[in-house]
């Protein structure tokens, strides 16, 4: 399954790439993350391996990431393996002026048993959850901007 998003940050790339790449943010946008582990490689560079876990309505789920690919401040690739299958993500973020960013996702999932049954009936709220902890990702970027303008 292939699934595409995107929005729109009132941010400079430079900003919105130093927060995506700040590993003490992902709980901040990712509220169901309960841990992240450096296992090995230069912690965000490619062939970097960390492990993720997430609580999913009182279920554990354990990922393995692997960074492909990374060009700061416009591309970060990574593949996630679980026991339920494995997740190709691409990010890209693109100025659309001095003090907006344009983020676009590409998901590609290729699931694992029962899982591949199961997620023709799960798009609909994989797609919710991701579009919510964009925006989670959004807010804390702008919240975060405006409080140093303020500050």
């Amino acid at each position: 399954m292939k699934l595409k998003f995107d929005i729109t940050i009132t941010a400079n790339r430079a900003n919105v790439w130093a927060a995506f790449d700040n590993q003490d943010n992902l709980t901040r946008w990712q509220p169901t993350l309960k841990s992240f582990t450096h296992v090995s490689g230069e912690r965000g560079q490619p062939g970097a391996v960390s492990k993720l876990v997430y609580d999913r309505n009182g279920r554990e789920i354990a990922m393995t990431e692997t960074i492909t690919e990374r060009r700061a401040p416009d591309f970060l690739a990574g593949v996630y393996e679980s026991d339920l299958g494995t997740v190709l993500i691409v990010n890209h973020f693109s100025a659309i002026d001095d003090n907006s960013t344009r983020w676009e996702s590409w998901s590609n999932f290729r699931f694992r048993g029962v899982m591949k049954f199961l997620s023709l009936f799960l798009a609909k709220s994989m797609r919710k959850r991701t579009c919510a902890d964009m925006q989670r990702f959004k807010l804390v970027v702008e919240t975060d901007i405006a409080a140093e303008q303020s500050g």
